[in-house]
């Protein structure tokens, strides 16, 4: 009897017994596999503190931060990660991706220039290595890592990206859509194509097919928040003002850095008379982009039509003087897709 009592209270306190690191790690990476990167994370980041040191263990920690889009928490695990030769490279290739997001083209270009040749990240790093130099204005490494690319990929549908993108810089915009049409043939999930493909549409005022182009976008990503916005412009135009405001809305909640839904949702207001209700969004859209000119100068009128006189020729002040920099400035490319060209 006191042997089984024994054995019983064995068995109690090994269950009692919190799990290893090895095992909060397998926990982790079963719930990586199923999609609930937040769980997997709890388990990865317990783990860790019992083994800080672990390298392959830093490195499931950073995985599921990126998984997350905790981008700059994932850079500093992913760092440590650099030391397990079984992760380095996708470590490696992570922390180019974060940096290429936020535009730290120099620290992109460090990380991934010795992924440059490997056969499964190649593709993608030469297209960010070709855009990185281009934003760090050195031309030559940016044609050369172009001609790798091309020379290796001929195929590859982020070469048609880049090729639409220099087509639609240079202003041969049927050009550009015929190579955004054959990176979404070669990739049919690519992000930004459609989009991009329905701005050159709706600049032209072709707003069918600039609609059509953006709706296939937003089936893709339900959150795109410039394709809401240029579908809230064609609304606008075509007084749908209900459809409009609702398109800036999803826009603004969907991204609210872009400084456009402001603007658009500023001008419905305006249009309904709520005019304290435009000048809240034009203020917005001023915060975001403070060297717009058309904010700006609508910021200005509505503050003089709510009879705000001062402030909104101080506004206007300033909206033209940035039209008058504008027309003595070469006209800035107009792109829907970011300035890195992603």
């Amino acid at each position: 009897m006191l042997a089984a009592a024994a054995v019983a209270w064995s068995l109690a306190a090994i269950a009692q017994e919190p799990p290893s690191a090895a095992e909060l790690n397998r926990r982790g990476a079963q719930l990586l596999e199923k999609g609930d990167y937040a769980g997997a994370l709890k388990q990865f980041q317990a783990a860790a503190r019992l083994r800080p040191d672990d390298a392959a263990i830093q490195f499931n920690v950073g995985l599921a931060l990126f998984r997350l889009g905790r981008y700059a928490e994932a850079l500093k695990p992913l760092a440590r990660a650099l030391a397990h030769p079984g992760s380095a490279a996708e470590a490696r290739y992570l922390r180019g991706v974060i940096f290429f997001e936020r535009g730290d083209f120099a620290s992109c270009v460090k990380e991934l220039e010795r992924l440059r040749g490997h056969e499964r990240y190649g593709e993608h790093v030469l297209y960010m290595l070709v855009e990185s130099y281009r934003n760090l204005n050195d031309g030559k490494r940016s044609q050369e890592a172009f001609a790798e690319l091309n020379a290796r990929y001929p195929d590859s549908a982020l070469l048609h990206k880049l090729l639409g993108i220099a087509h639609e810089w240079q202003g041969n915009e049927t050009k550009a859509i015929e190579e955004f049409e054959a990176a979404l043939r070669l990739n049919p999930r690519m992000p930004e194509m459609a989009l991009a493909i329905g701005f050159i549409y709706f600049k032209q005022q072709r707003y069918a097919e600039a609609r059509r182009w953006l709706e296939r976008e937003l089936a893709l990503d339900p959150c795109s928040a410039k394709s809401l916005h240029y579908l809230g412009e064609m609304d606008y135009l075509e007084d749908r003002l209900e459809e409009a405001a609702a398109r800036y809305k999803k826009a603004i909640d969907c991204d609210r850095g872009l400084a456009e839904p402001y603007l658009g949702l500023g001008m419905v207001h305006e249009r309904r008379g709520e005019i304290e209700r435009a000048i809240a969004m034009y203020r917005e859209a001023v915060k975001r982009k403070p060297e717009d000119a058309q904010a700006r100068f609508k910021l200005g009128t509505a503050l003089r039509k709510a009879g705000r006189r001062e402030e909104g020729d101080q506004e206007l002040a300033v909206a033209r003087r940035l039209y008058a920099e504008q027309a003595k400035a070469k006209p800035p490319a107009r792109s829907a897709l970011p300035a890195q060209g992603r």
